[in-house]
């Protein structure tokens, strides 16, 4: 009996030791890597393949994910504090409600990404490719985005207070009711960026700087706007209807065809601009600067005006001619 136990003893091991000598097949290594709630703080995962992988709840404070891959990968819920992930791959994934204050991701690509309410205050995201990603009440308090493509971006409710996004590209994204003007210290900055096409509506941009931003068809809806800066903007067809505008500095922009119906214009600035063909119809003109302006085809019907200038400016209309 002892001879038989010690043999059956012996074929266990040999077929362990078989089995562990066997590759592993295609569709086994293609599996998910189960690491949910797992603690790789500080881990060096530099270029690792994560492709998929189920890290809801992970902790992976100060980890290297630089050039890593987690395409597809579940971040559900994790944390991703002061994260090195430059060049790294988000592709899909999701991040949703994860803490990624700080994080580098500079050049990082999270195009189609789940990033709803995830915080990223802080991060530099400097030139990361964000295409079509899902931001929705997302944190982005002092981040850096410059040059960073947000283009179809989805970015409502999102607060973007102090960030920069200098030469940023947002064609086409929804900043409905997004927060990017005073509500600390300093308002964002969009100073060139591309915006043709995105949707401000009801955003708070007090303050922002839009210098010579592509504003070409945004939509601005009763957004505040009081004291930005649109100085140089082209913003052929962009629609300011019920915005307040007070205060803000437009010298030498290109509102062609602009809509400003039933906008607060209060003290506006915007001496040198193209109007011609825009729509001021029961817009609020009280001190509206409009010197140099090329007022051609503009329509002010139903407009409040007071104390409005139009020194120098070209084709007033004539109900307005008497000047000041």
């Amino acid at each position: 009996m002892i001879m038989t136990f010690v043999r059956n003893i012996l074929v266990c091991a040999l077929t362990l030791s078989v089995l562990a000598s066997q590759p592993v097949t295609a569709a086994e290594a293609q599996q998910p890597k189960k690491l949910s709630g797992a603690d790789l703080r500080g881990k060096n995962l530099a270029g690792a393949d994560l492709r998929g992988a189920k890290l809801s709840g992970a902790i992976l404070v100060g980890a290297n994910l630089t050039g890593a891959d987690l395409s597809g990968a579940d971040l559900r819920q994790s944390y991703l504090r002061s994260v090195r992930a430059k060049g790294a791959s988000f592709k899909g994934a999701n991040l949703g409600q994860s803490d990624l204050t700080r994080a580098v991701l500079s050049g990082a690509d999270l195009r189609g990404a789940n990033l709803t309410l995830a915080v990223f205050d802080s991060a530099r995201l400097d030139g990361a490719r964000m295409q079509g990603a899902l931001l929705a009440g997302a944190h982005l308090i002092k981040a850096s985005l410059t040059e960073a493509n947000l283009d179809r971006a989805q970015l409502s409710n999102a607060d973007l207070g102090q960030a920069f996004l200098n030469g940023a590209s947002l064609k086409g994204a929804d900043l409905g009711a997004a927060q990017l003007g005073f509500v600390g210290p300093a308002p964002a900055r969009l100073v060139g960026a591309d915006l043709s096409g995105a949707n401000f509506s009801e955003a708070n941009l007090k303050g922002v700087n839009f210098n010579e931003a592509n504003l070409t068809g945004a939509v601005f809806k009763g957004a505040r706007m009081g004291g930005a800066n649109l100085e140089w903007t082209e913003g052929h067809g962009a629609d300011f209807s019920g915005a307040s505008l007070s205060w803000v500095l437009a010298y030498g922009a290109d509102f062609q065809g602009a809509k400003f119906s039933k906008a607060n214009l209060t003290s506006a600035q915007m001496t040198g601009a193209d109007l011609r063909g825009a729509d001021f119809s029961g817009a609020y003109l009280m001190r509206t600067n409009l010197n140099q302006a090329n007022l051609k085809g503009a329509d002010f019907k139903d407009a409040s005006i007071d104390d409005i200038l139009f020194h120098s400016a070209r084709n007033v209309p004539g109900e307005f001619q008497k000047d000041p």
